[in-house]
């Protein structure tokens, strides 16, 4: 028999304690490059 899902609490993720701050911090870094690569390309084209 396999365990209920609900039963079953998610693990904390391995850095910055909760997974919304995982998210957060790899939302915030995706923009920043995105932001960079912009920044990047109207300057040198």
């Amino acid at each position: 028999m396999t365990p209920d899902r609900r039963e079953m609490p998610d693990d904390p993720p391995p850095i910055l304690g909760t997974w919304r701050r995982v998210y957060s911090t790899v939302v915030v870094y995706l923009v920043l490059l995105i932001a960079l690569f912009y920044v990047f390309t109207r300057t040198f084209s």
